[in-house]
């Protein structure tokens, strides 16, 4: 999952904590609310992790370019 999945689980979840007053026969959807949220947060973490552990130091490559430049006002014509 990606952070717009992580963000929207935690959304969804905390509508249904917090604003939904609804209630389904056989559902508790406060505590299915609270599920989404720990999953929202989770995911993030993980993908947080996940991310951060594809951008190692050994994977950059940097490529020194020297661009000579010339300042068109210092010459005479």
């Amino acid at each position: 999952m990606g952070f717009g999945a992580s963000l929207a689980f935690f959304v969804v979840g905390a509508v249904l904590a917090f604003a939904v007053k609804w209630e389904a026969p056989g559902f508790d959807l406060q505590a299915i609310g609270w599920i989404m949220m720990c999953v929202g947060v989770i995911s993030g973490v993980v993908t947080t992790l996940l991310a951060r552990r594809r951008r190692t130091p050994s994977d950059q490559v940097v490529e020194d370019d020297l661009v000579n430049t010339v300042d068109m006002r210092d010459q005479t014509l």
